[in-house]
């Protein structure tokens, strides 16, 4: 006996539909996504404030060997 086609694609979309294998990584990933993004204006104004005080400090230390 022979498949029909059309009803072989059709199963294969319905059990590719139901199969909510990797949903949790997926999930995961769009979350750290979202962080990642979110964290991006915050990270750059700390690398500036990070090197605001190095500049700061590096000043200091030419005040204390009299340079």
């Amino acid at each position: 006996m022979e498949r029909n086609p059309v009803n072989t694609i059709i199963n294969s979309i319905k059990v590719f539909a139901a199969d909510d294998t990797g949903a949790t990584a997926i999930e995961y990933a769009l979350i750290a996504s979202i962080l990642g993004v979110a964290l991006l204006p915050v990270l750059s104004d700390t690398s500036s404030g990070i090197a605001s005080l190095y500049t700061r400090v590096e000043g200091y230390f030419a005040i204390v060997n009299g340079s």
